[in-house]
């Protein structure tokens, strides 16, 4: 019979554990990365910059273009000189020399300019990968120390899609939400003249996008 209490008592003892460890259900607090990375002021600086750059970059590609544009002219020109029935063999051979030379100077022009395009776009994407990738680290700290004072247990970003296309977090109530707060703090060192408004969408100008956030 005492055996069998033990038992008893053993199988209750271990419910009543279980029964507080359900009890203590963890507290969820929701942050959206895509719309923090977008707002910071940091984020906004920096596509100002690479706008200032793709406005320089295509000032030289301009440049370029007008100049091959001016060479394939002179070429056209040279070339059509060629159709002139009293010229000689020798002035002939003369003309050809002097269009193919122009030809390959138009050739290197337009070297230049694929090279410079692919030069600064790959420069510019590593650098926007790079920014993007130390900026969300910091914003996910920042975002991590925020949950925990309020409590949170648990933090979800409801930014990115899943592996389905759907988004991570299908609904949540207000309450949860943290983005605000987190906002705040990291834009508390904002200096006074900077903007607060992204303009990630804004025309061709390059930016630093949020990865998976459309």
């Amino acid at each position: 019979m005492k055996n069998h209490l033990k038992s008893l008592f053993a199988v209750l003892a271990f419910a009543a554990v279980a029964a507080t460890g359900f009890a203590q259900a963890p507290k969820i607090a929701i942050v959206d990365m895509a719309y923090l990375f977008d707002n910071h002021y940091r984020t906004v600086e920096q596509n100002a910059v690479f706008k200032g750059e793709q406005e320089r970059v295509k000032a030289e590609i301009d440049r370029l273009n007008g100049e091959g544009l001016a060479l394939q002219q002179e070429a056209q020109s040279i070339a059509e000189q060629l159709n002139n029935p009293v010229l000689s063999d020798d002035a002939k051979a003369k003309i050809e020399d002097e269009a193919r030379a122009k030809v390959g100077e138009l050739q290197r022009k337009q070297n230049e300019m694929n090279q410079l395009v692919n030069n600064s776009t790959e420069s510019l994407r590593k650098r926007v990968m790079n920014f993007r990738s130390l900026l969300l680290e910091e914003i996910s700290k920042v975002a991590v120390e925020v949950a925990k004072r309020q409590g949170a247990t648990l933090l979800l970003d409801k930014s990115g899609p899943s592996v389905l296309g759907m988004p991570s977090v299908l609904y949540n109530d207000d309450s949860l939400e943290i983005t605000e707060a987190v906002l705040a703090e990291i834009n508390k060192d904002k200096p006074a003249d900077s903007a607060v408004t992204s303009d990630a969408n804004s025309g061709e100008t390059p930016t630093v996008s949020f990865p998976g956030a459309n």
